[in-house]
């Protein structure tokens, strides 16, 4: 099955966008902050959407549904002050959707190591849940059993599969963990230097792997 000839190019811009978006959170310029981040979820998704549009595939299609709620997200969180619970929900049916994708071709089946996502989740919202507002802790804690369960369940598939497009999909999956459970402790927690950086690099190399997990292989 030969790669879409545009999936190069639509990643570079993707990845040029993604550093973009960083660099301007590093520096705090809001306007560029309003153009990189939804500029680089925008080149994320339509990675994911031309490798759906050729072979149309359901993986592919349920990865560039992930990636458009995503988008939304991004655009929401740009003002957590105000839209914050709005671009949980949105993120909240990205993982929805990464976990359909991953459930597709790879049973829901139990390993031993699905039990340490979850324990990292169970740790991650101990330490929050003290410090999170009362009308927040039942929906930040769903959205952990999600994140974390989607996470799983790409490590799941890549034990099955064995292939480069699901392994790349299980380590996007384990930076979105990462990515997140450092956004929530920044903002509920502890205040960490450079969080946006911190936060932004992990969850674009999750978002840019999960894309990329698309992209049927050479043949």
């Amino acid at each position: 099955m030969p790669v879409p000839r545009n999936s190069n190019i639509t990643t570079g811009l993707a990845f040029a966008a993604s550093a973009a978006s960083v660099a301007s959170h590093a520096v705090h310029y809001q306007p560029f902050i309003y153009i990189f981040k939804p500029l680089a979820a925008v080149f994320l998704f339509l990675l994911a959407l031309y490798s759906w549009a050729r072979p149309k595939q359901p993986y592919a299609l349920w990865i560039s549904i992930g990636l458009f709620f995503s988008l939304i997200g991004d655009v929401l969180l740009i003002r957590p002050d105000k839209f914050f619970l709005l671009g949980l929900a949105a993120f909240l049916l990205t993982h929805i959707a990464y976990l359909i994708a991953f459930a597709r071709d790879a049973k829901l089946l139990p390993r031993p190591f699905v039990l340490v996502y979850f324990l990292v989740a169970v740790i991650a919202y101990t330490l929050l849940v003290p410090k999170l507002p009362v009308p927040l802790k039942f929906p930040v804690a769903i959205y952990s059993l999600l994140l974390s369960s989607m996470a799983a369940q790409g490590m799941i598939r890549f034990s099955i599969l064995r292939t480069m497009n699901a392994k790349l999909a299980a380590i996007g999956a384990i930076f979105f963990m990462l990515s997140d459970f450092l956004l929530a402790f920044d903002r509920f927690h502890t205040t960490l230097p450079i969080a946006s950086v911190l936060v932004l690099i992990p969850y674009y190399i999750a978002q840019l792997l999960i894309a990329l997990s698309t992209v049927p292989p050479k043949t």
